[in-house]
């Protein structure tokens, strides 16, 4: 008998083996850091110029877009579980072509493929989680979700730092092989089978995953089915951006926050923001990592007991203060270091401790709660047609962010890009406070209702029936 309440071991096993393919979405996007390593060092069996070094990391971009909207729509054709599974094949596609690579096409289709299964995973994985989950912890197991794609970063990281060129490929692709034998163990979602006309499945799924009485798994049970009712169950366009439309709005600017505040940037700018430390491009990577995978341990601890909304709140402030940090810091930059000498030793680990600090306030709010409240804001039918929507966003807005930095570098000095995150996450800490609702404890017909009755849609009405007088 589990020592867990509500057979939480059930669920954890469950949200382990779903969030595999972010572990391999993880080492794929991480690939690209040792591989810029290997080539540097001519180790790498494809030589590629700076423009086809560009068109291999960016192609993963183009895969993610592509494939955002076709994977929401298809897990709601096929399923949770068989649309995840998909990543398996893919992703191990990817890798084989990157062992056997001669010519540069070669690595472009094979970054293809390794975008695509992120779409995918990405968008579903999440969404199995958050609906297999109990209420209780259903913010806590998001901790799985981060950690396995934090972990994947972290071990293309310390791989690539360490291994060569084709082992770092062979531990790539043997992932997915075991994602693909564990993952025959968890069941389809039950608001997924519940949502396509089949109840008695949806039980059956639903027990596999929990360890209650009968009484306390028939009033889950009634849960899932009047959330899943069936006049929502049409899962068109229209039913996003009318009925959904105030989630949709929310959950979009939270994504564009997520990339906006400059996430993407340090991590893909590493070595130059942190030129002058005396850091390794390998020893930064690693760093960064251990930053992400460290910063999972408060999410989980305080998500379910203190809530979304501060995570969001805490997250922003943080952020804010570090970027204010890195831009002072960066006061004399010019394009190169932040000085030499004794007093620029202290300030390369001040720049260290300040970008360490932004990527672990990051990922302690504005990263993984995003990923717990767009699967909580919206019914089943449009869940999938949602996380495709915040995939494009988040992958659109990376693209962006990006494109700019070296531009605004060049222009006006790192220091710039810094001044506008702090400004951009402050203005996102307002936005959280003001505009986002709390989840908390609530279930998904909780979360429905709250929603079609909310006290700022009210107050509109209101005023505009008064304005009619």
């Amino acid at each position: 008998m589990s020592t867990l309440p509500e057979g939480i071991c059930k669920q954890l096993f469950a949200c382990f083996i779903v969030s595999m393919p972010l572990l391999m979405a993880g080492t794929t996007l991480g690939w690209s850091s040792p591989m810029m390593e290997y080539t540097l060092k001519g180790t790498a069996p494809v030589h590629l110029t700076s423009e086809q070094e560009s068109w291999m990391v960016t192609l993963i971009d183009v895969g993610n877009v592509l494939l955002s909207l076709p994977a929401g729509i298809m897990m709601d054709k096929i399923g949770r579980k068989m649309s995840v599974y998909l990543t398996v094949p893919i992703t191990l596609a990817g890798w084989i072509l990157i062992l056997a690579a001669r010519q540069p096409w070669h690595l472009y289709a094979a970054r293809f493929l390794h975008g695509s299964a992120m779409a995918i995973s990405l968008i579903v994985s999440p969404s199995y989680v958050g609906e297999m989950a109990s209420i209780s912890v259903r913010g806590s197991l998001a901790l799985v979700v981060e950690l396995t794609y934090a972990s994947g970063l972290l071990l293309a990281y310390v791989v690539g730092w360490l291994a060569s060129y084709e082992t770092l490929a062979i531990v790539g692709a043997v992932i997915p092989v075991i994602t693909g034998v564990l993952m025959v163990a968890i069941p389809e979602s039950p608001y997924y089978l519940m949502m396509v006309g089949k109840p008695e499945e949806a039980a059956r799924s639903l027990r596999k995953l929990r360890n209650c009485g009968d009484e306390e798994f028939e009033e889950e049970l009634e849960i899932v089915r009047l959330s899943v009712t069936e006049e929502k169950c049409k899962g068109q366009l229209t039913d996003l951006l009318h009925r959904d439309r105030a989630p949709l709005i929310i959950v979009l600017t939270l994504a564009a926050l997520q990339m906006a505040c400059g996430a993407s940037v340090m991590e893909a700018y590493a070595s130059s923001v942190l030129y002058g430390t005396g850091l390794s491009p390998n020893a930064s990577a690693v760093i960064f990592g251990l930053f992400i995978v460290v910063a999972c341990v408060p999410f989980a601890l305080t998500v379910d007991k203190y809530g979304r909304r501060p995570l969001f709140m805490a997250s922003c402030v943080g952020t804010t203060l570090c970027h204010v940090f890195i831009a002072a810091l960066l006061s004399g930059d010019d394009g190169g270091s932040v000085g030499v000498g004794p007093t620029a030793d202290m300030d390369g680990w001040l720049l260290l401790a300040s970008v360490c600090g932004a990527e672990f306030f990051i990922n302690i709010g504005l990263m993984p709660v995003l990923s717990v409240i767009q699967c909580e804001y919206f019914p089943s039918d449009t869940r999938g047609l949602a996380n495709s929507a915040v995939v494009f966003t988040i992958t659109f807005t990376s693209t962006i962010m990006l494109k700019i930095y070296q531009p605004v570098t060049d222009a006006y000095g790192k220091r710039a890009n810094f001044i506008g995150y702090a400004v951009i996450t402050f203005f996102g800490g307002l936005f959280c406070y003001f505009c986002v609702p709390e989840t908390k404890g609530k279930s998904f017909l909780q979360i429905q209702t709250d929603f079609e009755t909310y006290a700022w849609r009210n107050g509109k009405t209101r005023r505009r029936n008064y304005e009619r007088l």
